[in-house]
């Protein structure tokens, strides 16, 4: 599915970087945020992608990463070759390649030129660009692909030049942006064509076998929606960015594997609370494996935990815009949907989950008693197989990635923080500073119901026609049921399973061993490579 919205202001993040320390083992990336013309954003883009600038921190064998939120997607700001060529790559903890963008790609060379913001990477201008080979290859399911070369080059992050790292080059690609991939290499594309033979090195193996870190985990903390700063830390955990301990879960398995190639954990119910702070529980012994992906925007649940939401918070949904829809004036209660693991609940706040309707002109869309459209960025999983929790939910969670251990570590995060205090992870069994581990058993994902890419778009225009709905404030939540304007320029129906109905299996993939799942922005593509 991939669905698009334009706003007539949008939230672009400039990086800033900040000399090198004493310890140059350390590396930060931290979001500014500016204001942006009208433009169309892609705010459903499934792809797994962000983006980052330069910093260093303070403490030896971390790499911290400043995070770039441009159009509700997370970009890093790097130098790929000597001399290097500033890119702009979308941040992808769901995927495991790095490629960029070359002159030679058509798509680049069209006339409004599509690329300009990202850049494009001229492998003739670096001395140190060496082709490997010329069969990268991937696709995703939104029709989006990019070919080109393998290559080993120098790239710099936040000021650790990694050397002899394999990326891709794309030559020839209908897609504008390139992907960091950060991800185990086992789900490297090549991998799913080829096999484990053909795997390669990638960023985390060469930040820790070239001495910027210790082992392969770094931390995220993406902040909340309006926030002008967040990172990525590379070898460390920054303690004021979360509140009370960070608690382990083991990763889930794939049937037949060993080891895991994906970020599933298992999410064992989902919650609310109140205005008045009181917590009732929605959905227990839910046992759902889920995909922790920084490169979608949105949440894929199973349709009863859909329902709980909705029903919680009185959402509606509109045939028109393919989405539950509620008044944006309930961001501004104190209110959260809450999610269960095991030693651990991650709230997130509403004004977390409920993004204004824009239209391409950049218009607000509202319902007619003058109230704002929202739309509940959580959605179905029931389509796609998988469930995943995009920036929806990661936003409110800080998330330990160790891919040495196979496990996640997560705690709630503190927004807007301005304070670091950060430590270094170590190696071993233990290597999280002051994590603690659950007792609980990695759950197995089964891959045969990966087996559908979702082609869904919405684009909202002055032009929509958008009939008007039945009764209802449009506004009321934590009453059980759904809700509707008398006067809203949106139709709506309490329908859960007709309004998923819009959310539709279309052009199934052939995944089988070809699959490098990549889960990306907000929508529900499965992304293969061949």
């Amino acid at each position: 599915m991939r669905l698009s919205l334009s706003s007539a202001i949008v939230a672009f993040l400039a990086v800033s970087a900040t000399a090198a320390t004493a310890d140059p083992r350390t590396v930060k990336f931290d979001i500014v945020r500016e204001k942006r013309s009208s433009g169309s954003i892609n705010l459903f883009k499934h792809r797994h992608r962000h983006r980052l600038a330069k910093r260093a921190t303070n403490v030896s064998d971390t790499v911290q990463a400043i995070l770039d939120n441009y159009d509700y997607l997370y970009y890093a700001n790097v130098s790929v070759g000597n001399p290097g060529q500033a890119l702009r790559l979308q941040i992808d903890t769901g995927s495991s390649d790095i490629w960029v963008q070359s002159g030679e790609n058509a798509v680049c060379q069209e006339s409004d030129d599509p690329c300009a913001d990202t850049g494009i990477f001229e492998p003739e201008d670096s001395s140190t660009f060496s082709e490997k080979s010329n069969n990268f290859y991937i696709a995703y399911g939104d029709g989006s692909y990019a070919r080109g070369v393998y290559a080993s080059e120098t790239f710099d992050i936040g000021g650790a030049a990694v050397e002899n790292l394999t990326i891709a080059v794309a030559t020839d690609a209908n897609a504008t942006d390139g992907i960091m991939g950060i991800g185990y290499p086992s789900n490297e594309a090549i991998v799913s064509v080829y096999g484990s033979a053909y795997q390669y090195k990638n960023l985390p193996d060469l930040l820790v076998e070239q001495g910027f870190i210790q082992s392969r985990a770094y931390s995220l903390w993406l902040n909340d929606l309006e926030a002008s700063t967040g990172s990525i830390l590379f070898g460390g955990v920054d303690r004021t960015k979360y509140s009370g301990n960070l608690v382990e879960l083991p990763l889930d398995l794939y049937n037949g594997e060993s080891e895991p190639t994906e970020f599933f954990v298992t999410l064992e119910g989902v919650g609310y609370t109140d205005t008045d702070g009181s917590e009732h529980e929605m959905v227990s012994n839910l046992g759902e494996p889920v995909l922790l992906d920084s490169g979608t925007s949105f949440s894929y649940v199973p349709i009863g935990v859909l329902r709980a939401i909705t029903n919680a918070i009185s959402a509606s949904y509109s045939s028109e815009l393919g989405y539950y829809v509620q008044s944006c004036t309930v961001t501004s209660v104190n209110a959260s949907i809450d999610y269960y693991f095991d030693g651990v609940t991650i709230k997130v706040p509403l004004n977390e989950i409920l993004y204004p309707a824009i239209t391409t002109s950049g218009r607000q869309l509202t319902f007619t008693n003058g109230q704002p459209v929202c739309l509940l960025t959580v959605t179905t999983s029931d389509d796609i197989g998988v469930s995943i929790l995009g920036d929806t939910f990661l936003r409110s969670a800080y998330v330990v990635y160790d891919l040495d251990n196979h496990v996640i570590a997560l705690a709630q995060t503190i927004f807007n923080e301005t304070e670091s205090d950060i430590v270094a992870i170590g190696t071993g069994a233990t290597a999280i500073p002051g994590a603690t581990a659950t007792a609980s058993d990695a759950v197995t994902v089964s891959r045969s119901a990966l087996t559908y890419a979702i082609a869904t778009e919405v684009i909202l225009t002055d032009s929509s026609v958008i009939p008007a709905a039945a009764s209802g404030s449009g506004s009321e939540i934590g009453s059980g049921s759904s809700t509707s304007s008398s006067s809203s320029t949106v139709s709506t129906t309490t329908s859960g399973a007709a309004g998923i109905g819009r959310i539709d299996g279309r052009n199934p993939a052939l995944l089988g061993a070809c699959v490098a799942i990549m889960l990306a922005f907000g929508s529900g593509l499965v992304t293969f490579g061949l």
